[in-house]
């Protein structure tokens, strides 16, 4: 998809899923952190693998680099030309907040018609091992295919003109899922990519205070060891 361009995993080192905004903000400060790693190790540009943009502001306050999320470059794509687009994703509608506030955030939620969900709270609550929920979701599983598509049927009726997934974690099913789907379907994470190698540099760096990288890094750290939450949600420099 991207053969001229090399990318690199730079993982958050906070081992908290973001059920709630306490856990969001948790995501914020690993984000931020796993960023400044992609831009000390020479990375062109940092990409979040989030549709939640963790810590988005925090990294274009700090880096010499462009910061891109998934969730702002997706919904971009989504809405273009003032097209109206729905949103479906594998996680419960308790989690619908961080959807919303990347709407909000982008100016774009009178151009959602809606966003659907095929996940429950009691399939988020289960991320851990080769047969969770998670995992079918990143295997692309048939069965949870299907209920994607079904979703989107319900979205194209209600006037979506275009569909965004809900989540960089449905990467491996983008592909099934366009083919089959009536309208265009926006992949964030492919959105974010493209928008990163489009990125012209930055023209005037951010210079953050003195002595507030390492300060971060030491707040990361602190919290670091704990059992991970599964999702590894990270950067891509």
């Amino acid at each position: 998809m991207f053969p001229d361009a090399s990318f690199h995993a730079f993982p958050s080192r906070v081992p908290a899923f973001p059920y709630t905004p306490l856990e969001q903000a948790m995501q914020a400060l690993g984000h931020a952190e796993a960023a400044l790693s992609a831009a000390e190790q020479g990375c062109a540009a940092a990409v979040i693998d989030s549709v939640g943009d963790y810590g988005q502001a925090a990294m274009r306050a700090m880096l010499p680099i462009p910061t891109i999320g998934s969730g702002e470059a997706g919904l971009a794509e989504a809405a273009t030309g003032g097209r109206r687009f729905g949103i479906v994703t594998v996680w419960p509608e308790s989690m619908n907040f961080i959807l919303g506030e990347r709407l909000q955030s982008c100016g774009l939620t009178d151009r959602c018609t809606s966003i659907v969900n095929i996940g429950s709270d009691d399939d988020a609550a289960s991320l851990t091992g080769p047969g969770s929920y998670l995992a079918q979701v990143r295997e692309g599983q048939a069965a949870i295919l299907q209920r994607v598509l079904a979703r989107i049927e319900t979205l194209v009726a209600g006037g979506a003109e275009a569909v965004m997934l809900g989540c960089t974690c449905m990467s491996a099913m983008a592909q099934s899922v366009a083919a089959a789907s009536p309208v265009p379907v926006i992949n964030p994470l492919a959105a974010g990519l493209r928008a990163a190698l489009a990125a012209p540099p930055i023209a005037r760096p951010p210079q953050p205070r003195e002595g507030r990288p390492a300060l971060l890094r030491a707040m990361v750290g602190a919290v670091a060891g704990e059992m991970a939450e599964d999702c590894p949600v990270c950067i891509a420099g």
